[in-house]
Parts: structure tokens; C-alpha cells; sequence
């Protein structure tokens, strides 16, 4: 019979570098977390070894790995980089015990251990519902969505694509840049305009509008700094409907989830444009609904600036998973 684990290896693989560290799954409490870079290994694996050698420390009884990706059958394809995680390569290993799961999942399951100086509000303090169902939303090279679902009961995090739902314009510019965008892609999700590809999408529809025949296609960053420093009209422009877009889209998700408990931001967008997103567009944008109004309009919006909260979350998950029966 196997034993409940102790201690788990919790991940968070990202674009460009892999976070990992050690839960205890009495707290959970995580130690030793390491940001290590995927370039140069071929497998995840491969990290995984760096990482134990680097500390020292003995072996992991478990293993739970957040990833952007659809898991079927305990297995992930990742886009970038081609990787393949499995949970049984994972046991082959020597872990006991092996679970992947998805990236916004973990942000979900790390909601109620963030306080304090891990979170930052955005657009003033708002009550909300304590208790009740706190939705994730994240802008970053893609846009994910989760919940932690609360009842009087219990809790369960729900994972979704609500990132591909269809963009849905409101007002002039915006119904302009959806017509524009149609030139682009066969379909325009949300996805398409609220992500760091989404905000260069904006930026090169707001030049279409304006009458460039060939529009000059940047960065993500190179709108974000110019929009800040402004040093060009248009990036200004594709920062705020940027931002009234996402302030709109959260509103929606509190609309959806019920989530009269909070909307935290994750993605790697958020903490980097705090004072812009306190600049009054997104929290008016997200309270602008209406006849619910009122609803959307006690529900606090924060960023999550805790830089291993998906590791948090990924103990977390470890313990509902393998110690909570």
C-alpha cells in the first residue's frame, strides 16, 4: 500500500524557465524554490535533476507539476519547446506519487493562501463576499481563466478555456478593431486582444484604422514602453483599450462565476502595469454592467505578485490530491 507523502516537488513551467521547490504538505509550506532555465534541456526531467543535485535534499515522496496545456490521460505536449510530461515517467523516476495539471489550476488552488503583500489592489478597496467564489484571469502569451468554486460546504477549482470566448466589442473603436482583426484571423477570440500578442494585435488594427497601408508591427514591449513614456500616440491608444478590455473581460468572469469573493489577475502582465491598471480605465470598465452594476461592484480586483504562487498552488493540489482522502 502506498504511503500519504510528506513532501512534494511542485513546478511551474513557464516559456522561457521552469520554477521549482519543495512543499511541505503539512502547510503547505514551500523551500528551496528555483527559477532554472529550459534552454539547454531537452526533457523536464532533465530540470528536475539540476534541481535535486543543486539542493541536496533527499528525494521528494511526490511530484505536481502546473502546465500550460491540455492533459489527457495524466500526459502533456508543450508548444514551446516540444516537451512531453508524463506522470508515469514521472513515477519511473522514483516519485511515489505524480500529477500534472494545468497552470491556472494552480493559481486557483493557491487563492486561499495569498493575503496580504501577495496581492495588490487594483482600483481601490472593495469588499466583496468573504467566503465566496474567487475567479483567476491572466493576460500573458496566452489569457487563462479559472475559479476556486466555494460553497458553505466545500471547494473545487474549476479550469476552463474561457480565454477563447469571442471578443465582444462595445463601443466604436472597438467594433473597428474586431472588423480589422476579422482580416486577420477567421476568428477573434478574446485571446486575440487581451494577451501580450493581443496588445500588438490592438496597436496594428488602431494603424489599419488610421489608414496605414503597411502598419508597423512591435513587441509587446515596445507598446507597453512606448505607451508609458509617450513617445507614440498609437501605443498610448492600444494601452487603454487594452486595459478597458481586460477591466470588461474580468467584470464578465465575476458575471460568470458568481465570484463575488474577489477577480485576481495572474499572467506576467498584470504586475508589471500596476499603476497603469490602477489608472481608473479597467476598474470602471470592469463595474460597467449595467443593471448589475451594482453586483460586479463590491467584488475586489487584485494582482498576484507573489512570485511562486503557482508552486502554492501546485502544493496545494498535492495535498487535496494525495493527503486529503
Amino acid at each position: 500500500m502506498t504511503t500519504t507523502p510528506k513532501t512534494c516537488l511542485v513546478g511551474d513551467i513557464g516559456g522561457t524557465n521552469v520554477r521549482l521547490a519543495v512543499a511541505d504538505l503539512s502547510g503547505p509550506v514551500i523551500s528551496e524554490p528555483k527559477s532554472l532555465p529550459r534552454a539547454g534541456h531537452p526533457t523536464f526531467e532533465g530540470v528536475v535533476d539540476l534541481y535535486l543535485n543543486e539542493t541536496g535534499g533527499p528525494m521528494p515522496d511526490a511530484i505536481v507539476v502546473a502546465v500550460a496545456g491540455p492533459i489527457k490521460d495524466g500526459k502533456v505536449k508543450l508548444t514551446n519547446g516540444q516537451w512531453v510530461l508524463d506522470e508515469a515517467v514521472l513515477r519511473g523516476k522514483g516519485f511515489a506519487h505524480a500529477r500534472l495539471i494545468n497552470d491556472y489550476a494552480a493559481l486557483g488552488y493557491a487563492v486561499e493562501h495569498l493575503s496580504g503583500a501577495d496581492l495588490a489592489t487594483i482600483g481601490g478597496e472593495h469588499p466583496g463576499i468573504p467566503g465566496e467564489t474567487v475567479g483567476v484571469v491572466g493576460a500573458g502569451t496566452g489569457l487563462g481563466v479559472s475559479a476556486l468554486v466555494r460553497d458553505a460546504f466545500s471547494s473545487a477549482v474549476m479550469v476552463t478555456e474561457g480565454g477563447h470566448i469571442a471578443f465582444a466589442p462595445v463601443d466604436g473603436t472597438e467594433f473597428e478593431i474586431l472588423r480589422v482583426l476579422s482580416e486577420r484571423f477567421p476568428r477573434v477570440s478574446v485571446e486575440r486582444v487581451l494577451s501580450g500578442p493581443g496588445l500588438v494585435n490592438i496597436h496594428w488594427a488602431l494603424q489599419r484604422i488610421a489608414g496605414a497601408i503597411e502598419p508597423v508591427d512591435l513587441t509587446p514591449e515596445e507598446v507597453t514602453t512606448a505607451a508609458v513614456a509617450h513617445t507614440d500616440p498609437v501605443s498610448v491608444r492600444a494601452l487603454e483599450v487594452f486595459l478597458g478590455i481586460y477591466g470588461r473581460f474580468a467584470g464578465d468572469m465575476a458575471l460568470a462565476f458568481g465570484a463575488r469573493g474577489g477577480i485576481y489577475l495572474g499572467g506576467g502582465i498584470a504586475p508589471k502595469l500596476l499603476p497603469q491598471l490602477n489608472n481608473g480605465i479597467f476598474r470602471r470598465c470592469f463595474e460597467e454592467k449595467g443593471r448589475f452594476d451594482a453586483y460586479v461592484g463590491i467584488v475586489p480586483t487584485k494582482v498576484i505578485v507573489h512570485p511562486y504562487a503557482a508552486l502554492i498552488g501546485s502544493a496545494e493540489a498535492a495535498i487535496r490530491a494525495f493527503v486529503k482522502r
